[in-house]
């Protein structure tokens, strides 16, 4: 019972930390309320990290060393998307985004590949 409520934890996090970026890129300024639901979601999101690895078992292994290569891959793809940003701005091939709405942009597709990558490496199996 206790991995569930974890797990629950963790994903309420997540949706008050996607739901105040989504907020702060589409209304292009950094509200209060936006902000403190990021701050809340990203405490709620590393308390739980941190209590879902405290674990010992084998399988607690598997999934960190998935945990470690989704977030490795988040990172690197979050990484080219802001040399892609950058590369059109510098090109003057699109400049309609404004900084506050480029780093809730990356934060939003950071986390989410790394969603899509832990899903992706849990339903693969191994990790090597």
């Amino acid at each position: 019972m206790k991995g569930i409520s974890i797990k629950y934890a963790l994903w309420l996090g997540s949706v008050f930390v996607f739901a105040s970026l989504i907020v702060t890129f589409f209304l292009n300024h950094i509200y209060l309320v936006a902000l403190a639901g990021f701050v809340f979601g990203i405490i709620v999101v590393l308390g739980a990290l941190s209590r879902y690895n405290q674990c010992d078992t084998t399988e607690d292994e598997r999934e960190r060393k998935i945990a470690a290569f989704s977030m490795m891959n988040s990172w690197v793809s979050g990484i080219v998307l802001m040399a892609t940003i950058l590369f059109f701005i510098y090109f003057g091939w699109y400049s309609a985004l404004s900084v506050v709405q480029v780093i809730s942009l990356v934060i939003i597709a950071m986390l989410a590949l790394y969603y899509a990558w832990f899903i992706y490496y849990s339903r693969k199996g191994d990790v090597e």
